[in-house]
């Protein structure tokens, strides 16, 4: 046998292996799926018949029935708790999990969460503190997996630290590794963390090994999921502790700045469509003439496109130095013509426009996707 065919038996056996995981992995991950809503909807079905009883609207109870039946309600919600870090990591570890990201005010999201976890905070006497500081921007995220994280590392700090203790969340915009960012922070006065214990802490089933973490039972996927969750936003994700002074885990978010902005959003939409096998239009849309073309027109335009614009993932964003305004939305050229007509009733400034659609147009080569767009803007065919 020839070394060509050798190798060419070779890849094919390496190919057959590959497909092999991923069928196996997505196996895995369509079982944890099932079970886990399998699980869920009688545990669901359960605390609702619990809280019937607890509210006394079965009959009354004594106080030693209703320590007991909170009892059992507090240890559902932690099964159910311990059920969606378990999807969770499935989605992340398959490759199957999407976040739907807004731009918006992380402040807001921290300020929700500090709303949440007041009561639990203030069950063990802690306070329980915010600190924002001063020019934060809005960034990109989804509001519901950082607010997860958020009440991860919160939920931590209340769980590991002692009474009387202090938590703070904090807030800055700062450059780290010459990069923007909006840098967040939970600091608590706990336990802390030694050297040894940080090394896998965000790893697989690594949970710190203490009595204080025995006592309190969980299969260690919070951190893990929390890592996930900011690495797909571009983030990083670290500890900062020693031993009996307390820690400080910190999470960054990117800020992303016009053209860097739009590559950063064009690949998460083709990242969607092909996740979900659909296909993604990206328009282009300029102001027509040259004396018309300043920041404040390109300004009330985007403003204008964004009210047209329906898709809850759709996104508008400039692009070519801010010169150019550019919508993604989930849909085809059909619909891409659709969202122009509703922008010919609104926008009360002549432009010129350029479509393209994936994968139809341009496969997935996103350069070709862009210069498809921009040769039919710069064509100067297609007007409102």
């Amino acid at each position: 046998m020839s070394n060509k065919q050798e190798i060419d038996e070779l890849k094919t056996a390496l190919l057959k292996a590959k497909q092999d995981i991923e069928k196996l992995s997505k196996v895995k991950s369509d079982f944890i799926s099932i079970i886990s809503h399998e699980l869920r909807t009688p545990l669901t079905s359960i605390k609702e018949s619990l809280s019937l009883v607890l509210d006394e609207l079965t009959g009354p109870l004594n106080e030693e029935q209703k320590r007991f039946l909170t009892m059992t309600r507090s240890n559902i919600d932690k099964l159910t708790n311990i059920i969606m870090d378990v999807l969770d990591f499935s989605r992340l570890d398959s490759g199957r999990i999407m976040m739907h990201k807004r731009k918006g005010d992380v402040n807001k999201i921290i300020e929700n969460i500090h709303a949440v976890m007041a009561d639990s905070a203030k069950r063990k006497n802690l306070q329980f503190n915010l600190e924002f500081s001063d020019g934060m921007e809005p960034v990109w995220f989804d509001p519901e997996r950082i607010g997860q994280v958020l009440k991860s590392l919160v939920s931590n700090a209340i769980k590991f630290n002692e009474e009387n203790g202090k938590i703070k969340i904090s807030s800055s915009k700062q450059y780290i590794n010459g990069k923007q960012v909006i840098k967040v922070s939970v600091e608590d006065t706990g336990i802390g963390i030694s050297n040894d214990e940080m090394k896998g802490l965000f790893e697989q089933f690594e949970p710190v090994d203490t009595s204080m973490t025995r006592r309190h039972s969980g299969v260690g996927l919070g951190l893990v999921i929390s890592k996930g969750i900011i690495q797909l936003h571009g983030g990083d994700i670290w500890v900062e502790s020693k031993r009996e002074t307390g820690s400080k885990f910190i999470f960054t978010l990117p800020i992303y700045k016009k053209d860097n902005e739009f590559n950063f959003l064009l690949d998460e939409a083709l990242e969607r469509a092909r996740y979900a096998g659909l296909k993604s239009v990206m328009i282009i849309f300029r102001i027509k003439n040259q004396r018309d073309d300043t920041e404040k027109n390109r300004s009330r335009l985007e403003g204008i496109i964004r009210s047209v614009v329906r898709g809850p993932e759709d996104k508008v964003v400039r692009h070519r130095g801010g010169k150019s305004i550019v919508v993604m939305a989930g849909t085809d050229r059909c619909g891409a013509m659709k969202i122009i007509e509703r922008l010919k009733v609104n926008v009360g400034m002549p432009l010129y426009y350029g479509i393209a659609v994936y994968p139809d147009e341009a496969g997935d080569n996103k350069e070709d996707l862009i210069k498809k767009a921009e040769r039919e803007l710069e064509s100067k065919e297609n007007s409102l």
